[in-house]
This record gives C-alpha cells, sequence and structure tokens, in this order.
C-alpha cells in the first residue's frame, strides 16, 4: 500500500462530550470572546492608528490575543466540531451585510469612468496569479495532505483560486477607513479587489457544481443537480436586482419629504435583502455578489437609503466587522502550532505576493502608474481575509488537503492581512502628498477630466443656489463622481435632545408639530436637486462650532474628497429688498479662514435669489423649462436658460474665473461672454471676438505673458467655436470700469470673477473704496456684491489655489 507523508504532524483528536445546553454554552462563549476582542481592539488601536494603521490590523491582533487565552476550553461544553462550525454561520452573514453597505456607499459614476483601468489591473493579477499557482501545484501534490489527493487537477484548480482571491471586505474596510477611495488610484485598488474576488466567487462555485468534484461522470449528460440550484440562484438574483429599484422608488415617495422612512418600512427592505442572500446560501453559492449588486442597485436619494445606512453602519462598524476581522486571528489552533504548519503558510503568503506584484508591475505601464505604486497596491490585492471567501470546506470534503494544510492556510491569510496595514498606509501618505504638493486649479484641468467638488452650505436656504452651480458645472451627471455637501446646522439647545440619537430627534419634532428642523430641511432639498439632476449628492451633517472649527472642517472635507473646487456662501446676504448685508459675523470670519487654508480652488457665492426677472439659480435646469423660462444671450441670437458673464482684468484669480466659466459653457444651457478690461494706452480701440476672426493665425502676444497665452487658448477652445462670446471693454479710469460695472445689472443671471490681489495695478488704480471695503473679496467682486438693485445677478468669487501658501488642515 502506498503512503503518503505529511509535513505537518499529526494531532490526536479532542474528544468533547455531548451535553444538554449546547447552543446557549456556545452563544456565552462567542459574547465573551466578543466583549474582549471589541475592548482590547479598541485598546491597540489608540497606538497603531498614530502610525495610519487601519482598525482591522487592531482588531486581527486582540482575536490573535483573545484566541490564546483559552476561553474556549474553559468552556468545556461547547459542542463543536473545530473553530470553522463556530464561526461559519456568523462569518457568511457578516460578509452578507458589509457588502450590501459597501454596494450602497459606492460611487457608482467615479468608477464608471474608470472602469477600463480597474479591470485591466484585475485581469492582469488574476492572470499571473493563476499561472503561478499553476506552476507551484505540481510541486505542492504531496505536502498538502494526509492522504493521496484524487485528481492533482482538482488541487491545482482549487489552489488557483486560493492564491488568487483577494477578500474584497477587507480591502474596502481598510481603504474606506483610511479615505483611500476619494483618489483615483484608491478607487482602482478597491474595484479591483471586487472583481477579483467575484471572479474567484463565480469560479469556486463553478468548481463545486462540476461532475468532476463528485465523480459522477454518468451524470455529464442528464444535468447536475447543483448546476441547475446555480440557474435557481442567478434568476433569484437577477429578479432581486431588477426589482430593488422600483420597490425603493415607491417607499421614497410614501416616505417623502422625511428624513428616515417608517419602522416598517426599513425593517422590509433589510429583511428581504437578507431573505434573497440567505436563499442562495441555502442553495450552496455565496451570497456577496448578491449582496453587492442590491446595495449598487439601491437608490442613493431619498430617505430609504439614509434609514438604511444610518441603521446598518453603527452596529456594522462597531460591533460586526470588529468581531468579524478578530475571528480570523481567533481561529488558529495554538496546540497545533509548529514550524512545519507556519513556514507552509508563509509560503502560501509569498506565492500569492509575487503573483499580485508580477500581475500589478505588468499593467502599470497601461495603467500610467510607476511600478513602485504598482507593488504597493499588489499588497492590498495579497489580503485573503477569511478562509471562507473561498469554500474551503468543499476543498477539505473532497480530500483537497487536511487539517494541518488549513491551518497554514488560515496563517497565510493572517500574515497576508496584517502586512496590508503598512501597505495601506504607505499609499495614504503617497495619496496624501501628491494632493497637497498638487496644483488643485480648474486652469490646469482639461475639459474631459473629472472635476470633484465640495460645497458647503448652512442652510436649506442657501443650498439651491450652490448646489444649481454644480449641476451646470456638470456636462454628464452620469460620469461625475459624488459631490459631498457640507451642511453645517446649529446644535439643539435642548439638554434632553442632545443626549437623544439624531433620527430620534427628527422623528420625534415632526410628530409633535413643531415642522422639520435643519437637517430635514436639507434633505429635502437635496433630495429634489438629486432626482432632477442625476448627480449623486451625499449630505454630511456636521453640528457648526464657530468659524474657526467650521474652517478646519470645510478644509478637511475638501482634502479627504481630494477635492479641485470648494463652494461656499459669502458672507454677504440679500433682503428682500434687494440690499446686501452680512447676517452674521460668524459667516464672515468662516470667508476669511476658509480662503486663507483651503487645499484647493475657493468660490464664494453671493446668491441673489430675489431677482427680479427670476432667473436666478434656485430651481434644476430640468425643472425650469417646465416654467417656460428661456432667455436670448445678449450677445448672440442663441436661447439658453442662464446668460452668465466672466470678468477679467489679469492674474491668477481671474484665469481661474474664467476657467470655471469655460466649464459652464460646456452646458448648452449655458451662454457665456468674457469681458476683458483693456486700458486706452494699451489697445487703440475697443476690440472684439468678431474683429479677430479674419486674423486669429496672425495675432500675436502683447507681452508673451500668461495672461495672453491664457485667453488665446480660450478664444482658440471656446470663441471661435461659437460656444462663448469674447468681447475687450477699453476703459480710461476707475469710473469707466464701476459704470461697466454697474451695467450688467439685468444682462446676466451670474457674474464670475476673481477675487484679485494679484490684478494690474493700472485697472484697479482709483478704486481705494472699493478695495478698503471688499478687503475679503476684491474690489471688483466688492462692486459687483454690494449692488443693490433687484435686476443684478449672482456673483461668483474665484480664488485660485495656491500651493506655497495653502498650509495643512488640522
Amino acid at each position: 500500500m502506498a503512503r503518503s507523508f505529511n509535513i505537518c504532524p499529526q494531532i490526536d483528536p479532542i474528544v468533547i462530550t455531548r451535553v444538554p445546553g449546547v447552543a446557549l454554552d456556545t452563544l456565552f462563549l462567542v459574547v465573551i470572546q466578543a466583549l474582549a476582542v471589541i475592548f482590547l481592539a479598541r485598546f491597540l488601536h489608540l497606538f497603531l492608528r498614530r502610525y495610519n494603521q487601519p482598525s482591522a490590523v487592531s482588531q486581527i491582533l486582540a482575536g490573535v490575543a483573545v484566541g490564546g487565552m483559552g476561553l474556549r476550553n474553559a468552556i468545556v461544553h461547547v459542542d463543536v466540531d473545530d473553530v470553522e462550525d463556530m464561526y461559519g454561520g456568523y462569518i457568511a452573514e457578516a460578509r452578507v451585510i458589509y457588502m450590501f453597505l459597501v454596494g450602497l456607499e459606492l460611487d457608482l459614476a467615479a468608477l464608471r469612468n474608470s472602469t477600463r483601468r480597474c479591470v485591466a489591473l484585475a485581469y492582469a493579477t488574476v492572470a499571473a496569479s493563476l499561472l503561478v499557482a499553476a506552476v507551484v501545484s505540481s510541486g505542492m501534490y504531496g505536502s498538502m495532505m494526509h492522504s493521496p489527493v484524487k485528481t492533482p487537477e482538482l488541487l491545482a484548480a482549487t489552489l488557483m483560486l486560493a492564491l488568487t482571491n483577494t477578500s474584497s471586505i477587507s480591502v474596502t474596510r481598510v481603504a474606506g477607513e483610511l479615505n483611500l477611495t476619494a483618489s483615483e488610484n484608491g478607487r482602482l485598488v478597491v474595484a479591483s479587489a471586487i472583481i477579483t474576488n467575484l471572479i474567484c466567487v463565480v469560479g469556486d462555485g463553478l468548481l463545486s457544481s462540476t461532475t468532476l468534484a463528485k465523480e459522477r461522470t454518468q451524470d455529464l449528460y442528464r444535468g447536475s443537480p447543483q448546476i441547475k440550484k446555480g440557474f435557481l440562484a442567478l434568476a433569484l438574483a437577477g429578479a432581486a436586482v431588477w426589482l430593488v429599484r422600483p420597490a425603493v422608488t415607491r417607499i421614497n415617495q410614501r416616505n417623502a419629504g422625511q428624513h428616515h422612512v417608517r419602522g416598517r418600512d426599513l425593517a422590509a427592505m433589510l429583511l428581504t435583502v437578507w431573505l434573497v442572500t440567505s436563499i442562495q446560501q441555502m442553495l450552496g453559492f455565496d451570497g456577496m455578489p448578491t449582496s453587492l449588486a442590491l446595495g449598487m442597485a439601491f437608490p442613493r436619494e431619498g430617505p430609504a437609503a439614509r434609514s438604511v445606512a444610518d441603521a446598518l453602519v453603527p452596529p456594522v462598524n462597531g460591533i460586526v466587522l470588529p468581531f468579524y476581522f478578530a475571528t480570523i486571528g481567533m481561529r488558529l489552533d495554538y496546540n497545533s502550532m509548529s514550524g512545519a504548519i507556519i513556514v507552509p503558510g508563509m509560503l502560501l503568503t509569498l506565492l500569492g505576493l509575487v503573483g499580485k506584484a508580477v500581475g500589478a508591475a505588468s499593467a502599470s505601464t497601461y495603467l500610467n502608474i510607476p511600478v513602485s505604486d504598482a507593488l504597493r497596491y499588489s499588497f492590498l490585492l495579497n489580503v485573503k481575509g477569511h478562509v471562507d471567501t473561498m469554500n474551503m470546506k468543499f476543498a477539505k470534503t473532497e480530500g483537497v488537503w487536511a487539517e494541518q494544510a488549513l491551518y497554514a492556510m488560515i496563517i497565510g491569510n493572517l500574515i497576508s492581512t496584517l502586512i496590508a496595514g503598512p501597505a495601506a498606509a504607505a499609499v495614504l501618505r503617497r495619496e496624501k502628498e501628491a494632493y497637497r504638493t498638487r496644483h488643485q486649479a480648474m486652469e490646469s484641468l482639461g475639459p474631459e477630466q473629472e472635476l470633484r467638488m465640495l460645497a458647503c452650505l448652512h442652510g436649506a436656504h442657501a443650498a439651491p443656489g450652490i448646489l444649481s452651480l454644480v449641476e451646470l458645472l456638470v456636462s454628464a451627471p452620469q460620469e461625475q463622481p459624488a459631490v459631498p455637501v457640507l451642511h453645517f446646522f446649529e446644535a439643539p439647545r435642548d439638554l434632553a435632545a442632545v443626549r437623544t440619537p439624531y433620527h430620534q430627534q427628527a422623528r420625534g419634532d415632526e410628530d409633535k408639530g413643531g415642522g422639520p428642523d435643519a437637517v430635514t430641511q436639507m434633505n429635502r432639498v437635496v433630495d429634489v436637486f438629486a432626482r432632477a439632476t442625476g448627480i449623486s449628492f451625499r449630505q454630511v451633517d456636521v453640528v457648526s462650532l464657530g468659524a474657526a472649527r467650521d474652517s478646519a472642517a470645510a478644509c478637511r472635507a475638501a482634502e479627504d474628497a481630494h477635492a479641485g473646487l470648494l463652494l461656499v456662501p459669502c458672507y454677504k446676504e440679500q433682503r428682500f429688498d434687494g440690499r446686501m448685508a452680512c447676517r452674521l459675523e460668524e459667516r464672515w470670519w468662516l470667508n476669511q479662514e476658509v480662503l486663507a487654508r483651503a487645499p484647493c480652488t475657493v468660490g464664494l457665492l453671493v446668491d441673489r435669489p430675489y431677482r427680479g426677472t427670476g432667473t436666478s439659480f434656485q430651481t434644476p435646469i430640468g425643472v425650469a423649462p417646465e416654467s417656460g423660462r428661456t432667455l436670448v444671450h445678449p450677445c448672440s441670437d442663441r436661447t439658453v436658460t442662464h446668460v452668465v458673464a466672466a470678468v477679467f482684468l489679469g492674474g491668477p484669480d481671474d484665469r481661474e474665473a474664467v476657467s470655471f466659466a469655460s466649464r459652464l459653457a460646456e452646458n448648452p444651457a449655458i451662454g457665456l461672454t468674457v469681458f476683458r478690461f483693456v486700458k486706452r494706452s494699451t489697445y487703440d480701440a475697443v476690440t472684439s471676438s468678431t474683429s479677430r476672426k479674419g486674423g486669429e493665425e496672425d495675432v500675436e502676444f502683447q507681452d508673451g505673458g500668461v495672461d495672453e497665452r491664457f485667453l488665446w487658448r480660450f478664444y482658440e477652445n471656446y470663441a471661435s467655436r461659437e460656444m462663448a462670446m469674447y468681447v475687450e471693454k477699453m476703459v480710461e479710469g476707475p469710473a469707466d470700469v464701476v459704470e461697466t460695472l454697474e451695467g450688467m445689472a439685468g444682462m446676466f443671471a451670474l457674474v464670475v470673477v476673481g477675487r484679485g490681489g494679484r490684478q494690474p495695478v493700472e485697472l484697479i488704480a482709483g478704486l481705494e473704496r472699493w478695495a478698503e471695503a471688499g478687503t475679503e473679496i476684491g474690489p471688483v467682486a466688492e462692486i459687483l456684491a454690494s449692488n443693490e438693485s433687484l435686476e443684478m445677478g449672482s456673483v461668483l468669487v474665484m480664488q485660485q489655489h495656491t500651493v506655497a501658501l495653502t498650509p495643512p488642515c488640522q
């Protein structure tokens, strides 16, 4: 009889006495372990977070420590064969719940923009890992089992899945906690991890459904029952994903204007998701892909998404995930630990890392990223997490490997997950450095490049103006990354309300007839714009703590979102009689602090919602045509919804203003006119775009400066293509400047100007009175923003980002 040799020592089986009350003892053990893990993980994270380590590392280490305490042996009545039986069901349910939240929070538009890059990285790493596994499988054939494997092909296929797989839960959790998903490269890693995990889940399902696993070749032509179950599971998943949007839309309509949906609607949604995924698991398939698809198909706008997120995020982040990651370490059997198990575990980790590194490095040229960055990403893509991401019990029952080899696999997964923490910290430092040292200016962005924005608001009254600007900037809503809306609201004065959870406060206030609170009012405005425009808005509610703290929060939010544009309401507000006034001094200080510390370009909107012509930015463009509001561009015969002007004197802020206006010109509903002010001594006569058409090729720059080159590019890209008008206004003195600016009243719904401070001296000389009054926004903006005519349009004041003058946000 042939004998097989095992590198792992034989372990005597543990005899467990079966006694009544087993389920109660098991539950008691799990509760004790969970409490110990959560407490210890938080203690460890106090030290590790200083080094930008994710909480998953602390939780895994806490699981290792708690697993070594011997709690399982202390409770002798626990009737389980091994640790897999104790945690298997919990791990499966945790994965389903969390991946549903991942799908709900995914920025679909941003991922759609980088689909090709994500697929390329995923396919490259998968192909390289499969090749490495195929090469080494023959050498590991005799070392993974006590007895020979049924077929070498089965071992090779299972090992391929084991080395190729990536734990999408671990990667998304680490990336989400460190805010790596805000950058394009961070989204690349997360999406590649999810794609790789889905490929391995599908491959595992096919492997377990084939007749090769059961060696029933006679059933090959009649069809395997598992394959029939697979088609049933696929049909169930497709029906659920197809029905989720209309079903949730009806729930949103029943709860329109509310912050949350009713309790029974919330329970029905959560129960449906659980039933669909549970049925798939009963059929023998992983419910994770279905839960992810349900989250991605779930409508983001409306109270349903807010209710689901508010109900699941706290318990998932506080209890479910800590214990989930801790079970990776708690699965270790310390009695069986030896070099014969640890060495193969480290070897499996190394082989998986080699495959990911080779694949990432080979795709780095196509992805246009340095090889060093690709190697960092390979560490994250090699995270295995739990062995249950593949059906390892199938491999064990089919004789692919024994218990000792499974322990080696657990050790390898533990090592790969722990080293992901330092790798993620390195990626985070690289992304932060790249953002802080990059010139975050719209002038340097091409029309085809995505513009990431952050909108700061103080209340529902100021929301329509800024949200309308966001809509006008977005020419393709399906490709625009989610726009965070940072909402500062006043904290409730009632101490009892402060101690009550916010979602309970909102419901209670409305039930008492007190009307909607500030957050609910903002929800209504954001929901209207999200439905009408198709843009994904993500409202973030922050208690206002004063100008200094609010500005720091806005700067941190802009940096976390990797925003290139920060839109903030100006302290000047319009009254019913048209006068412009500063209602709160805190708003003035907030504008000052944001302008001084912002890590990107800043736009201050002086909104005029009471404009007499009714063309203020208060409704989405999709709603405006219903009221018949169409205008004729004053400088052309085009019919548009809004007419916009940009004022250019010179300097980086004015260039940023024209760049912003150029983005608006991409929208066919916008009619743009750019006015350039020039001195009579510079030009002999007033020239316009029409006078330049005949000799545009012979135009020479007067001084070869940056402003001339910038305006010439604008003329070539927009004015010559009749997407905008370019007009040069000749002025003699400050009186001409003031007269021209005040003459814009009634002509334009929005005037975009630079903040100033770096404009030509000869053009702003004589505007001392306006300069003293408008030190925050500049003399030109002050002239326009102080105009009390009800015909004057809104004013947007732009300040271009300067890297050297921008301190890091604290």
